[in-house]
C-alpha cells in the first residue's frame, strides 16, 4: 500500500494565469488547491501567485515566474524542518514563517547562479532568464 503524498501548503490566491506542474502535467492553479513537495510553480505574462505553506510562511510570485518546491519537511517534534525552492526564473518575494524561526538553516533558496539562505523575515530575489520555448 502507497502513503499519500502530504500536502506542503495552498494556493491563497491566483491572479492571470498560474499552473502547478506536477508528475509532467500541467493543472491550472486555482486557490484553495493543495501543494506537494516536488510541484513546480509557474506564472504567465501580468500573473501572481500567493502560497502559504504548512510553516505559516508565504511565497509570491510575481509575472513569468517559475519555483521548483524542491524540498520541503515541517515536523518539530521529530526536528524534522527544511525547505528548499530552485527559482529558475522571475520574482519571488518570501516573508519567513516557523521553520525560519526554528533553524533559519533550514531554509534555502536556489537561483541558477547563487545559493541564498535566510537571515532575516523577508526578502525579494529577482532572476532574470530568457524565456523557454
Amino acid at each position: 500500500m502507497v502513503a499519500e503524498a502530504k500536502d506542503i501548503g495552498f494556493i491563497k490566491n491566483v491572479s492571470g494565469q498560474a499552473f502547478i506542474s506536477r508528475a509532467q502535467v500541467m493543472i491550472p492553479a486555482k486557490t484553495n488547491d493543495k501543494l506537494f513537495a516536488s510541484d513546480n510553480l509557474i506564472t504567465g505574462d501580468n500573473s501572481s501567485l500567493g502560497i502559504i505553506l504548512q510553516d505559516n510562511s508565504v511565497l509570491s510570485l510575481g509575472p513569468k515566474s517559475r519555483v521548483d518546491l524542491s524540498e520541503f519537511s515541517f515536523d518539530p517534534v521529530e526536528e524534522k524542518l527544511s525547505f528548499v525552492a530552485k527559482i529558475k526564473k522571475g520574482t519571488v518575494v518570501y516573508l519567513t514563517g516557523l521553520i525560519v524561526k526554528m533553524n533559519n538553516k533550514a531554509v534555502r533558496f536556489e537561483t541558477p547562479t547563487a545559493v541564498c539562505g535566510v537571515r532575516g523575515t523577508q526578502f525579494a530575489i529577482k532572476v532574470d532568464a530568457p524565456d523557454e520555448k
